[in-house]
């Protein structure tokens, strides 16, 4: 007996460990199963107590009845438990069964029956439900449990001994160790399903662990988690996309450190807010420096978390990258920005360097700049960011000759150098892959183009300032107008990966905003230029009518005086003191007449012999005529163009036009100083009319002088081409020399551009169009030596009296016979009196009645072979089209002095 109670004693203790441990496990876990088998353990205990108790007390049969129903009660629990361990619903017939079985030992105790009716049926259910249970575990055992299956194969064992229980239970020396075998089974099976329970929890924990790493890997997001400190103590892989951080490297980090300083303090201050309510935050927008410098924009949210104890351990959540979002909504109110700016009234280039501020902020980037056409270069027009030192040297972009002449291609335009003239010429390389369909070039690596070989470079002559200047982003877009590439916006950056195609397709439509502002200002300022121009040249045309109608009178009276003068010299003796009186007359009336001529020219109303010339070759041979002219002091520069195309024009006003010059020229000089003289070549488009609105389409050959004097300013410019306008001293000028060359370069359908600061001198150009026809050969008229005389009858033909009483002297005095006309209509009597008996007839131009055109016309009817000559103060439409003689008429400029005339009359009179 003692044997026996050792052995219960010793089987209790280790059920009752169980039976703690599971209570244990489940107040930690609330794991049902772990419930259920802590009081299957705990009925379990009592079993062996009441077994011990009965021993004791074998007449007591109560203790019997308790023992027996604690057998059936534990069994029947502990199926349940293992059952809801393994995930299968209990059966009904157990319970049943187990009920059954309580009623049948009571009854069977109280009945005092043999112990083995009562046992046998307890023990073969007890050996069914546990071979059951550990057919259910192995059945369940998942791959790679092992202890599931020893568990099971315990279970089975269990069972055994509990089928073989009645039969050694009478043997008494087996007893304790049937005790000993059943507790060592319970126990292994209790340690094996707790360990099941754990293995699995741990491989669930293992499962989810991977499922949330799996998850987080899948994400766009970049999940984080920080402790109290804000520093970093998990950061998932996508950190590195979003930032360009390696996870371990963010760790210990706050996010602050990835900041900028500014908004660093912002997002500071917000999060230390929020932390101290302990709150969650949503969608918390924040700027990050990428790794690579850039700035990306992060969507932040977050909720702290806890320990078991309520205690703040830090916070969770997840970075979104809204970088593109943010640029798209940035691009949108950039656009509707610079719309804005553009679109308020004032000065444009106030407005466009606004908008170069609006890109260079709102697009973070480090220079930007628009260049604009101006002439035939493309300057920058406004800027920020760009050194000073590389604006000076990539200002402009037309090639030079090492004469500092401009080059230009086979079709006559500017050659363009580097990149930015690639764009503006509109010569980039379609479907090239840093070039979008609208034109524009952009790179992320400019270093890139540095190893390109030049015969693969579409770039004229590149010169790689920009790489130099570590600009690795670059984005060169073209500004255009009426279809026209009138310059660029470019964008540059010290950083790659700056542009994309949307960002580019967004500097184009800014582009596009820039060139429609530009079309709006400029063609604004076109028309108020046309309407100043129109002004002026009414203006002008009003003077030149006065001009030319005065020179017309003035001329009929210094007529009248030379041809007098000149009588009087003849008939006196060159020793008489009235000889020298005569000459002096003569001589005032001969610089009165070039005055007259001066204002003709200005009026553009004067004569004129267009010859072909080049003007290279007719300038040259000005050069010792002008150096004298302007005296050794000054220096003169002669600079000629190559290959400059012809014109046609009259010799003497290239004469005029280049003394003029380099006298005004030289009187701008205050002591010493250099004029340059240059030529060239130019074609006059829509681009080039945007700044120079006055020019007609067309090719021009142009001429400069350039000094370096005082220069003008703005209100002395806007007056230097009216008539008796001068900026000299009183009597040093007489105003009329640049008014002057404005008739000459109008009339020979040209214009003329003037560009001078004060202090900076000052440049004129001439343009004369260029003359496609065949050449001409000019003529000079030869000096005569003597007077010519003649003997045939002149029918002279004069409404002023006075000219005609002096013209009818000078050519009597010629030895010719002389019939006079105050009128049209006498002249024509005296023709139809007279037939065959007239050799000339010498008319004005301008006369009440009739002109002479249509004079000569009525005269020349009755005498077929009458030739004419054509006299006149100044040529009207009568006799000229736009200022030039028609071929086989002849003409004669009023004044004109004796000499002159007799050479005319030969002239008209032996002309076959």
């Amino acid at each position: 007996m003692p044997w026996i109670i050792i052995a219960a004693i010793a089987t209790a203790s280790s059920v009752t460990v169980l039976a703690l441990v599971n209570v244990y496990l489940y107040s930690r876990y609330k794991e049902r199963f772990l419930k259920l088998w802590a009081f299957a353990w705990g009925v379990h205990v009592c079993r062996y107590l009441f077994l011990i108790l009965t021993v004791l007390w074998p007449a007591n049969l109560v203790f019997k009845e308790i023992n027996y129903l604690c057998i059936i009660a534990s069994a029947v629990i502990l199926l349940a438990g293992t059952r809801n361990f393994i995930g299968s619903p209990p059966r009904r017939g157990f319970a049943s069964t187990g009920t059954l079985l309580a009623l049948w030992a009571v009854g069977t105790v109280s009945a005092g029956m043999s112990t083995l009716y009562t046992i046998i049926p307890i023990f073969a259910f007890l050996a069914f439900t546990y071979i059951h249970i550990g057919i259910q575990v192995l059945k369940h055992a998942e791959q790679g449990e092992t202890a599931s299956r020893v568990v099971g194969w315990l279970f089975i064992a269990w069972g055994i001994h509990q089928a073989d229980y009645p039969l050694l239970r009478p043997i008494e020396w087996f007893a304790p160790w049937g005790f000993l075998i059943g507790s060592v089974l319970a126990t292994g099976i209790a340690i094996g399903m707790i360990l099941i329970y754990f293995e699995r929890m741990h491989r669930g924990l293992q499962e989810k662990e991977t499922r949330h790493l799996n998850l987080i890997e899948s994400s766009h997001n970049w999940i984080w988690e920080v402790d109290t400190n804000a520093c970093y103590t998990f950061a998932s892989p996508q950190v590195k996309e979003l930032l360009g951080y390696a996870p371990e490297e963010v760790i210990g980090k706050t996010p602050f450190d990835l900041m900028p300083e500014e908004e660093a303090s912002r997002i500071g201050a917000i999060f230390a807010g929020i932390s101290s309510r302990r709150e969650s935050f949503h969608r918390l927008e924040n700027s990050n420096r990428h790794k690579d410098g850039r700035l990306v924009v992060l969507e932040t949210s977050g909720v702290p978390y806890f320990d078991g104890h309520g205690n703040f351990l830090g916070y969770r959540g997840m970075d979104q990258d809204i970088t593109e979002r943010k640029l798209s909504e940035t691009r949108r109110e950039v656009s509707r920005e610079v719309l804005q700016v553009l679109n308020e009234p004032g000065d444009l280039k106030g407005a466009v360097q606004r908008v170069i501020d609006l890109l260079k902020v709102k697009l973070d980037l480090a220079a930007v700049g628009i260049r604009l056409q101006e002439g035939e270069d493309y300057p920058y027009w406004s800027q920020s960011g760009f050194p000073q030192a590389m604006l000076e040297l990539e200002n402009t972009l037309v090639e030079r000759s090492a004469d500092g002449g401009l080059c230009r291609d086979q079709d006559g335009k500017v050659r363009l150098e580097c990149t930015c003239g690639l764009v503006i010429s509109g010569q980039v390389p379609q479907g090239h892959p840093n070039v979008t369909p609208g034109g524009s070039f952009w790179t992320n690596d400019s270093s890139l183009l540095l190893g390109v070989p030049p015969a693969q470079d579409p770039r004229h002559n590149p010169r790689n300032v920009c790489m130099h200047r570590k600009y690795a982003s670059m984005a060169l877009v073209p500004i255009r107008y009426k279809d026209k590439i009138v310059g660029l916006i470019q964008c540059n950056d010290h950083q790659k990966d700056r542009f994309t195609p949307e960002s580019l397709q967004h500097l184009e439509g800014i582009a596009a905003y820039v060139g429609a502002a530009l079309m709006r200002k400029w063609s604004e300022e076109e028309r108020v230029t046309l309407e100043n121009q129109l002004q002026q040249a009414q203006r002008m045309e009003s003077i030149g009518r006065l001009a030319g109608g005065v020179a017309h009178d003035f001329n009929n009276m210094l007529g009248v005086i030379i041809g007098h003068a000149g009588l009087g010299l003849m008939d006196t003796a060159q020793g008489e003191p009235i000889h020298l009186h005569l000459q002096e007359i003569y001589k005032a009336a001969e610089r009165s007449a070039d005055l007259t001529r001066q204002l003709l020219a200005f009026a553009r109303k004067q004569a004129i012999k267009p010859q072909v010339l080049d003007l290279n070759e007719t300038i040259a041979g000005m050069l010792k005529m002008l150096q004298r002219l302007i005296g050794e002091e000054i220096h003169l520069c002669w600079q000629p163009g190559s290959k400059i195309w012809p014109v046609k024009m009259d010799r003497s006003q290239i004469d005029q036009i280049m003394a003029n010059l380099c006298v005004n020229a030289r009187d701008a000089i205050a002591s010493v100083g250099n004029i340059t003289i240059r030529t060239g070549i130019v074609s006059v488009d829509d681009s080039y009319r945007l700044h120079r609105p006055e020019a007609a389409h067309g090719e021009y050959v142009w001429i400069s002088v350039s000094d370096d004097g005082e220069g003008m300013d703005r209100e002395t410019l806007s007056h230097i081409f009216e008539p008796f306008f001068t900026t000299k001293g009183v009597g040093a000028g007489t105003g009329l020399g640049l008014a002057t060359i404005y008739g000459i370069v109008t009339q020979n359908k040209g214009f003329v551009n003037v560009v001078s600061e004060p202090g900076q001198g000052a440049t004129f150009t001439i343009h004369i169009p260029r003359h496609s026809g065949a050449d001409e050969a000019g003529t000079t008229q030869e000096e005569v030596q003597e007077l010519p005389r003649g003997r045939e009858t002149i029918l002279l033909v004069e409404d002023e009296p006075a000219i005609l009483q002096m013209t009818t002297m000078l050519l009597e005095s010629l030895g010719y016979v002389v019939l006079t006309a105050g009128s049209p209509s006498e002249a024509i009597r005296l023709a139809q009196r007279g037939p065959g008996s007239i050799d000339l007839l010498m008319t004005d131009v301008v006369m009440p009645e009739m002109n002479g055109r249509d004079l000569a016309g009525a005269v020349t009817k009755g005498h077929p072979r009458l030739k004419c000559l054509f006299m006149s103060g100044y040529t009207a439409d009568i006799i000229a089209h736009h200022g030039v003689i028609d071929d086989g008429l002849f003409f004669i400029q009023k004044p004109f002095s004796l000499p002159v005339l007799a050479a005319k009359l030969r002239e008209v009179l032996e002309q076959v």
